[in-house]
This record gives structure tokens, C-alpha cells and sequence, in this order.
């Protein structure tokens, strides 16, 4: 009796047990059954497209003045008189500074008492050589009488001419006290006050510095010299105002800077230290904005547009290996692409292996998808064009 509620009990439990299960799969069918697919992420992509480009190098470079002068007296005395204040724009041959004369004036005056006096001399001296010829023709006075009267008007016309130099000189001298403005620009700082000595040795008064125009100065490499004789068509031997190559500026602000220069100088040799050849780049500056010293970035450019691929900027990521994109492939599923890349233009880079013209590149959801997954591209709209 025992034994059969014991088994009874048992087969009860099992088709408790198989029922619920039955049951359980049930349900989960029915939630499978129920339960709608997860769409493919959907991505913004853009095509990779062939556009005429022309094709640049930057640099850094560094403006500098085409002349500057320290201007420095060539006589000593009292600083007299400063003509302009400091920061003055001045034209060529403005008054700058003044010495003290006094003293320039006095060496002058004695100059010329002293070229008087020996063309006084001189002509005596001459007076006497005439007569003593005379006589020596008549035999009234020997040889040596003459040639020592002779000797002494030389003496005399050398004296003259030495005085002659004293006066010049002289008058140099008393010239040098005014300093002037051997080209128009802009005064700097004076570092001497009225009253102070100066001189020659005494360091330099002011620095004046020719605004406009203004030269460039940058260093290309030996790799980046040859691509721009091959890209640009640029030689030493070919420089020349009609038909040397354009450069542009980006100022230290971002702006880019509305004149474009002229390469007018590059170097004969490469510098062995740096392994750079020296160019030299020269603006109109008519607006008087660049300044000796200031830092650009320097952008050669090539002289003909040429068709390459470009893509956006924002679809391309690097990782260890390099740069890459996310393409879609037919069948939607993303690829992953390593690509070389050439110049940035504006918000694209130039694509020189790695793409195909037409394909499409992801561009936004990026962090969405991985190589292999499917997706939902849609093509990024072009922004309105400015009228």
C-alpha cells in the first residue's frame, strides 16, 4: 500500500514537472513570435568624389624687414636735439637727430684757413720757380739752385692738397652731426637722451625699419625642395619679378592674409646643420599689418589645379597601423579601409591610395558601428552654396 502512493507520487511530480515546461517553451515561443528585429544603425555617409585641386606646401616662416638700419653717429659730442618722437613714421631724408656743431664748425673754419694758407704758400713757391728758370735758361743760377726751388713748389702743392683733404674732411665731419632718415619707415626706440655723449663707439641711437614691403623668410627640406620643382615648378635659375611663384600667409591668428608675395630668392646650397635650403617670399604689405618678426605660416602653392579624391575630414580615424575609413560595401556591411593621404584641403583631405571614386565613407555614427555589421546609411546632404 506503501509502495503505491510512493509512486503515484513520483508519476504525479513528472507530468507536474513536463507540463510546466510545455508550458514555458510556450511562452518563450510566443515571445519570440512577438518580438519585432532590431533595425540596422543608421549612419550618415559621404562619397568619396574626384575634384580639381590645387595642390600646396606650408611652411613656417618669419617676416623681416627688406631694410633696417641701427642708426649710429659717426661723430662724437652732445646729442643735441631728437628731431621725431619714438614710434614716428619718417620719409627719406627727414632730420632725425642733431650733435652738438660747436666744435665741427670751428674744425671747418680752420680747414679752411689752412688750404688758404697753403695755396698762398703754394703760389709763392710757384712765383719762385718761374723766375729761377728764368735764370737758370740764362746761366745766372745752377742746376741744383733750380731743382731745390723746384722741389719746394711740389712741397707746396702737396700741402694744398692735403689741406684740400682737411676741409673735405672737415665738412664730413660737421655733416655727420645731423643724422637723417636713409629711407622712409619707422623709428624705434631712442636709447640716448638729450645731453648724453655719443659717438661711434657709443652704440646705436634708434633702430629705423622700412615697413613695406616686407620679405619672408622660411627653410624647406631637401625631400620638400624637390616635390616643389617636380609639383611647383620652382628653380633657382628660373626666379624672375614676371613669373616667380605665388605664396600666401596665415597670420598667427588664423586669418589668412589678403596680399599674395613672390618667391624672390632661394638659396645656392643646402645648410649642413639642418639639411633645409633657404627661401626667401616678399608682400607689398600695403596695409602695413605684417611686422618684422612675426611668425606665419608660409603656403606655396602649385601653379595648375589637378583632379584627385577627396573625402571628409570627419571620416577618417588612425590607429596604430595609420589612417583609415568605414566604407559601406553592396551588401551594407561596413568595411574597414587604411588609406594614404595626401594635403588637407579646407574640411577634406586629398586620398591618394585606399578609395575609389564613388564609394562611400561614413562620416557620422561612427561610434554606432564596427568592420562586418550591417547598417543604414544615408547620404549626408551638401550644404547650401553662398551666393
Amino acid at each position: 500500500m506503501t509502495f503505491l502512493r510512493f509512486t503515484n507520487f513520483h508519476r504525479s511530480f513528472a507530468l507536474v514537472a513536463v507540463t510546466s515546461a510545455f508550458l514555458a517553451g510556450c511562452s518563450d515561443d510566443s515571445k519570440n513570435a512577438s518580438a519585432p528585429a532590431v533595425p540596422p544603425p543608421s549612419v550618415t555617409v559621404a562619397k568619396v568624389a574626384s575634384e580639381d585641386v590645387r595642390q600646396s606646401i606650408t611652411f613656417v616662416g618669419q617676416i623681416a624687414a627688406v631694410d633696417q638700419v641701427d642708426l649710429i653717429a659717426r661723430v662724437d659730442g652732445f646729442l643735441e636735439k631728437k628731431a621725431v618722437p619714438d614710434g614716428s613714421f619718417v620719409k627719406e631724408k627727414d632730420l632725425l637727430f642733431t650733435i652738438e656743431k660747436a666744435q665741427y664748425e670751428a674744425s671747418l673754419a680752420k680747414a679752411k684757413a689752412d688750404l688758404a694758407s697753403a695755396k698762398a704758400d703754394a703760389a709763392l713757391k710757384a712765383a719762385d720757380e718761374k723766375r729761377d728758370k728764368d735764370l737758370l735758361e740764362k746761366g745766372h743760377v745752377s742746376e741744383a739752385a733750380y731743382d731745390a726751388t723746384l722741389a719746394q713748389l711740389e712741397q707746396a702743392n702737396a700741402s694744398v692738397d692735403a689741406a684740400q683733404s682737411g676741409l673735405q674732411q672737415a665738412e664730413l665731419n660737421l655733416s655727420y652731426t645731423e643724422i637723417s632718415a636713409p629711407f622712409p619707415g619707422q623709428i624705434g626706440k631712442t636709447t640716448y637722451s638729450v645731453g648724453e655723449v655719443v659717438g661711434p663707439g657709443k652704440g646705436s641711437l634708434a633702430r629705423l625699419i622700412r615697413l613695406a614691403p616686407v620679405y619672408v623668410n622660411f627653410s624647406v627640406s631637401e625631400a620638400q625642395y624637390l616635390n616643389a620643382v617636380q609639383t611647383h615648378g620652382i628653380s633657382p635659375t628660373e626666379i624672375a619679378p614676371e613669373d616667380a611663384p605665388a605664396i600666401s600667409l596665415i597670420l598667427p591668428n588664423g586669418e589668412k592674409y589678403g596680399e599674395t608675395g613672390k618667391i624672390v630668392y632661394i638659396d645656392n646650397q643646402v645648410d649642413a646643420t639642418t639639411g633645409t635650403i633657404s627661401f626667401r617670399g616678399q608682400f607689398d604689405n600695403k596695409d602695413v599689418r605684417l611686422l618684422a618678426g612675426t611668425y606665419v605660416s608660409v603656403i606655396l602653392e602649385a601653379p595648375k589645379s589637378e583632379t584627385a579624391l577627396v573625402v571628409p575630414q570627419s571620416a577618417i580615424q588612425r590607429d596604430q597601423q595609420g589612417s583609415f575609413a568605414l566604407a559601406i560595401m553592396p551588401d551594407k556591411t561596413v568595411e574597414q579601409k587604411y588609406v594614404e593621404l595626401g594635403q588637407q584641403i579646407g574640411t577634406n583631405f586629398v586620398v591618394t591610395k585606399g578609395l575609389d571614386d564613388g564609394e562611400e565613407v561614413i562620416i557620422e555614427g561612427l561610434q554606432k558601428v564596427r568592420p562586418g555589421v550591417v547598417v543604414d546609411p544615408v547620404l549626408a546632404s551638401k550644404p547650401a552654396e553662398k551666393s
